[in-house]
């Protein structure tokens, strides 16, 4: 039976991609690309993302609202009701017009649209109190789409039958619906193809996917959504599956997807069994001669499209090294983590070929110049030992780097303190490296103030300009393995513990700090272990600092939560969106994982967004990495099986509400 509904809907994507204009990746980039000297590479992300924010602004022009899109290359005009491109060079326009909406017998002509509201790049008509329809002007196209309040009227006791929006067609190319029904070409009269309007995707409360497809009508076009099985709300969702991104070289079992992170336009991903000999960057992927070795992939946008960058391996390849393990981007810089490396070299840059120190672990340094990378250091613990999994975690912001080792023994308590004393098994220890200008040196090694053994310190790492976070995910303070968080401050000469974050509901094997991410003056730690929805259901903690201490502010969780969710398994905060993953997720028996989305507003963390994989399978560990920048946001799926088992795969999703 259906309820009346309060949901946002948006009914279809548009993305215009010229194929005799295409832009080239130079002019796509007008902003300077290289870091400006006296800038992080943060604060030189955020300025050009600023830049592009006011290249794409919607403003009036002789009473009219208008947009340019440098990227793509036209013009758009906000006319009627409606919409009309036209290309800086070229002789075609196109456009759509929302005519009318709703269920056969019931449907409302929209008329004049009530309110018009600009804010930057985003445009929006109230046709009335239940629609809205909106659009989105930045460097992928053009978005467009619809929000729903409720649920349209429809006479009671009676099937409703589809709910569906019809929509005039402007100017004089022609249509064509995909095969697949989720989008349209529109075509010359040659029948070449000029742009293409696509990204149709709907969701249920339950994070199901609902039928819905494009219909010619004559010259109109309709969106028709079979919502009759579907469970209330219902959300026609404003999220673009951007890409879907798999290796150059996919082999089964080779777990691509393991490891995610973005710095908005660049993607990295690890695939830490990935088999090739290659070393460095770029290099042969073909000999699988060294099982397990491991790899990194980066992809850049261009325009709406992704493409491969760079084949990144370790200067030292070794089977089982699993290099890919984890990854960190901040700027042109990315930080690999090889948490099996075997070598017994210590600090920076020392001899990779002596692999006395089984499993001691190692990470990798790289830089980008222009669109060329370089392994530019190899750090190493200052007491490398055998097992102590260096490059569990990594995290870079700027000119720093963090590197936890949570399987680390030493007894020394505090800062710097005694390494040689390996009488804590598995306490764990963090790592702090900076570039001084010339080289990477390590700045620091990080420890508990109480540390004991298996405490796993160091187990997640996060850093955040002068600020350090520390997971700690087995710490025994508020229950036996409820886990803590560490939080560390540069000083001007060193780096000092704060202040230790436990959760005032501990619960045994909750596990707090499994993961962990550090933006500002936000914290946010997961605890997959915590069971309010039933064991392992799972939640994500939330600390503010006030500019004295780390006060909590939130306990999440899912309200659809359920039993061996692992929900926190992993995090990622940017600003007020956070991005938590519940990579078993069970919707259905050992479900493929969730994704779920939360903005922070008028002081409380609400739902934004459930993402589920729309070909997910059983146990394909959708959401067990994340990563979230601006409107883009990322998960790994490493136990994907589309090109051999455990292959994996990684999503892209962009969101241009957020």
């Amino acid at each position: 039976m259906h309820r009346a509904l309060t949901c946002r809907v948006l009914a279809a994507f548009l993305f215009i991609s010229l194929a005799s204009t295409a832009p080239t990746r130079a002019q796509q980039s007008v902003a300077p690309a290289e870091v400006s000297e006296g800038l992080s590479g943060e604060d030189w992300s955020s300025i050009r993302a600023a830049y592009e924010a006011a290249r794409h602004e919607v403003s009036e022009v002789d009473a009219v609202y208008q947009a340019h899109n440098p990227g793509q290359r036209w013009r758009t005009r906000f006319v009627d009701g409606g919409f009309l491109v036209t290309p800086d060079t070229g002789t075609w326009t196109w456009g759509l017009e929302l005519e009318r909406y709703g269920f056969a017998g019931h449907e409302q002509d929209v008329g004049t649209a009530k309110k018009v509201h600009v804010d930057a790049g985003r445009l929006s008509y109230h046709w009335d109190a239940i629609l809205e329809e909106w659009y989105v002007n930045d460097q992928r196209g053009l978005e467009h789409g619809y929000t729903v309040q409720q649920r349209p009227a429809h006479k009671a006791g009676e099937e409703s039958g589809p709910l569906t929006f019809t929509l005039a067609v402007r100017g004089p190319l022609l249509m064509a619906v995909t095969e697949d029904r989720r989008g349209v070409r529109f075509v010359d009269p040659s029948g070449g193809t000029v742009l293409t309007y696509s990204g149709l995707t709907v969701f249920d409360a339950d994070g199901k996917q609902v039928h819905a497809s494009f219909r010619q009508s004559g010259d109109r076009l309709r969106l028709v959504i079979e919502e009759g099985d579907a469970r209330y709300p219902l959300t026609i969702d404003p999220l673009v599956q951007q890409a879907y991104l798999k290796a150059s070289n996919t082999d089964g079992g080779d777990q691509f997807g393991r490891a995610v992170a973005t710095s908005r336009d660049t993607v990295v991903i690890g695939a830490r069994l990935e088999d090739s000999a290659a070393r460095g960057v770029n290099g042969n992927q073909a000999d699988n001669t060294a099982s397990g070795a491991g790899a990194a992939y980066v992809f850049v946008r261009n325009g709406s499209t992704w493409t491969q960058e760079a084949y990144l391996k370790a200067s030292n390849t070794d089977p089982g090294d699993d290099f890919g393990w984890s990854v960190s981007i901040s700027g042109n810089t990315v930080v690999i983590g090889a948490h099996y490396e075997d070598s017994a070299a210590t600090g920076v840059n020392g001899n990779q070929a002596d692999n006395s120190k089984g499993r001691s672990g190692a990470a990798y340094v790289f830089v980008r110049s222009g669109s060329t990378w370089t392994q530019e250091a190899y750090l190493k613990a200052s007491n490398t030992d055998p097992n102590d999994n260096f490059g569990e975690t990594v995290s870079v912001f700027g000119s720093t780097v963090v590197v936890g080792a949570w399987r680390e023994d030493s007894a020394a308590t505090g800062v710097n303190g005694n390494q040689a004393d390996n009488n804590a098994m598995d306490s764990g220890a963090a790592y702090v490296y900076r570039f001084n200008g010339l080289q990477w040196v390590q700045e620091q090694k990080l420890v508990a103030s109480d540390r004991e053994a298996y405490d796993g310190f160091g187990r997640h790492v996060s850093v955040s300009g002068n600020v350090i976070a520390v997971g700690t995910w087995q710490d025994d303070d508020g229950a036996s393995n409820g886990g803590a968080v560490y939080m560390f401050r540069h000083t001007g000469t060193s780096w000092v513990q704060e202040q230790k974050l436990v959760a005032s509901d501990a619960g045994t094997n909750s596990f707090l700090g499994w993961s962990v991410y550090l933006d500002g003056r936000t914290v946010v730690a997961g605890a997959y272990g915590d069971s309010p929805k039933g064991t392992q259901s799972g939640a994500a903690y939330v600390w503010r600092y006030d500019g004295a201490s780390w006060s909590h502010e939130h306990k999440i969780v899912p309200r659809d939560g359920s039993a061996y969710d692992y929900f926190g398994f992993s995090i990622e905060l940017d600003g007020d969106n956070l991005a938590v993953g519940a990579y078993v997720k069970l919707t259905e028996f050992l479900g493929p994982g969730a994704v779920y989305l939360y903005r922070y507003r008028n002081n409380e963390w609400s739902k934004f967004r459930k993402i589920v994989p729309s070909d997910g399978a059983p146990q394909d560990a959708f959401g067990f990495h994340v990563a979230l920048k601006g409107k883009l946001l990322v998960t790994g799926s490493w136990r994907d099986d589309d090109a051999g088992a455990d292959s994996g795969s990684a999503y892209l999703y962009t969101f241009p509400d957020l």
